[in-house]
C-alpha cells in the first residue's frame, strides 16, 4: 500500500524530486504525529485500565507523565522525518538549504534530548518521593518526605543535567575524556576555595540522614535563639524565631555544636509553675488549689497526672512548684500564663497571700536618751 501511494505521488510530481521529497516528507511528518497520537490514546485507554488493578498510585503518576510528552516527542520526530525526506531531493546548487537543514537537524537533536531527559528527571523524582512518603508512613513520621526528598531529589536532576550535557558534547564530536580532566582539575580548585560551602552541603546530608531535628520542631542553638525550624537546605537551615524573623544558621555550625530540640522525640513538654505562700499557710490546702487549677485546664493531659510539691522553705514564704504536661511546647506558655492567672484569684478567695519581699528591721533601742547615749553616737570635735 505504501509502493501505490509512492508510485502515486510520483504521477502527481512529476520530474520534479524536490517537489516529491516535499509533499512524501511532509506525509511521513504527519503520519508519525498521527501515530503518537494513536499511541497516546492507547496508553489512555488500555494502559490505565491495566494499572488501575494495582494498589499503589505510581504506575498512574509515570503513565500521565509519559503521557504529557507523548505529542511532543512524536512531532519532533516527524519533523525529522520530513526534512529527512526533502533532504534526499536536494543536490550540492542548494548548498544554502543544506546548511539550514543541518542546524535544524542539530536543534531537534537537542530538543529530542531534552524532552527525554525532562521524562527521565520527573519519573526518577516521583518514584523516590514516592519511596520517602512510604518509609515515613512506615516510621509513622510525616516530616522524614519533607527534609530528606527535596536533597535526593536535586541531586538526581543535577546528575541527569550533567550525563545529559555530556551526551550532547558528544554528539557533536567533543571530547569527552579531556572535558573530564579539565572538569578534574577544576572542581579541585574550586573545592579548595570553596571549602566552607562544601562542608555546609555535606553537613545539610547529614542532617538529612541523622535527622537530629525535622521541619517543624523547636530547636535553641548555642548562641540562645529559639525558633522553628522552617526549612532544611542544602548550605543552611531556616530557623523562624518569635518576631517572626528567619535565622539562617550554616549547617557545618549546627552539626558541631549543642542543640536543644523540643520536639523530639515527642512533643510532649513539661509545664512548671512556681508559687510562694506565705508562711502559716494550710499545705495541703495551697497544693489542692494548685492541682485543681491545673485539671481543670483543657490543654493540660491527663497522664502524667499532674503534681505539686513544697520545694523549700524560702526567706519570704513556702516555695511550691506545680507540674504538669501539654501536647506540644507552643501550648506551654499560654498554659502557664493561664494558671498563675487562676493561682492568684483562687488564692485571694481562699485567703491564701502571696509574699513579696520585705524585711523586718528591729530597733533595740527603746527610747531616744538610750539612743542619745548610743556609743555609735559621738561628738564632733572641731
Amino acid at each position: 500500500m505504501i509502493e501505490q501511494f509512492i508510485q502515486i505521488l510520483r504521477t502527481i510530481t512529476g520530474t520534479n524530486e524536490i517537489l516529491f521529497r516535499t509533499v512524501l516528507g511532509a506525509f511521513a511528518g504527519i503520519g508519525v504525529i498521527i501515530a503518537g497520537k494513536l499511541f497516546k490514546w492507547f496508553l489512555s485507554a488500555v494502559g490505565k485500565r491495566i494499572i488501575s488493578k494495582t494498589e499503589t498510585e505510581l504506575d498512574d503518576i509515570i503513565l500521565d507523565i509519559i503521557n504529557s510528552r507523548i505529542i511532543a516527542l512524536s512531532s519532533v520526530i516527524g519533523i525529522y522525518v520530513g526534512m529527512k525526506q526533502l533532504r534526499l531531493g536536494l543536490t550540492k546548487q542548494n548548498d544554502t538549504f543544506l546548511a539550514f537543514l543541518e542546524y535544524a537537524d542539530t536543534a531537534l537533536y537537542i530538543v529530542t534530548v531534552i524532552i527525554l531527559a525532562s521524562v527521565l528527571t520527573k519519573i526518577v523524582r516521583t518514584v523516590v518521593t514516592h519511596a520517602m512518603r512510604s518509609i515515613a508512613e512506615r516510621h509513622k513520621n510525616d516530616d522524614f518526605d519533607q527534609t530528606l526528598a527535596p536533597l535526593v531529589n536535586r541531586l538526581i536532576t543535577f546528575t541527569i543535567i550533567a550525563f545529559t550535557a555530556l551526551v550532547v558534547l558528544e554528539h557533536f564530536g567533543q571530547n569527552i575524556a579531556s572535558l573530564l580532566t579539565i572538569l578534574g582539575a577544576g572542581s579541585l580548585a574550586l573545592g579548595l576555595a570553596a571549602q566552607d560551602t562544601i562542608s555546609n552541603m555535606i553537613s545539610g546530608f547529614i542532617i538529612m540522614i541523622d535527622r537530629p531535628f525535622r521541619v517543624g520542631d523547636r530547636v535553641k542553638i548555642p548562641t540562645g535563639e529559639v525558633g522553628d525550624v522552617f526549612e532544611i537546605g542544602l548550605r543552611s537551615t531556616k530557623i523562624l524565631d518569635f518576631d517572626n524573623n528567619v535565622l539562617i544558621a550554616p549547617n557545618n555550625e549546627l552539626v558541631k555544636t549543642k542543640i536543644i530540640n523540643y520536639g523530639y522525640p515527642d512533643s510532649v513538654i513539661r509545664v512548671v509553675v512556681e508559687v510562694n505562700a506565705a508562711y502559716g499557710s494550710n499545705i495541703d490546702q495551697v497544693k489542692s488549689i494548685l492541682l485543681k487549677i491545673a485539671h481543670a485546664q483543657p490543654d493540660v493531659l491527663k497522664e502524667p497526672v499532674p503534681e505539686a510539691f513544697l520545694m523549700k522553705f524560702g526567706d519570704h514564704g513556702l516555695q511550691f512548684s506545680l507540674f504538669c504536661r501539654v501536647p506540644e511546647i507552643k501550648l506551654q506558655f499560654p498554659t502557664a500564663e493561664k494558671i498563675r492567672v487562676q493561682i492568684y484569684n483562687e488564692f485571694g478567695k481562699a485567703g491564701i497571700k502571696i509574699p513579696y519581699p520585705q524585711q523586718v528591721v528591729h530597733n533595740k533601742f527603746d527610747d531616744g536618751a538610750a539612743l542619745h547615749n548610743s556609743p555609735k553616737r559621738k561628738k564632733i570635735q572641731r
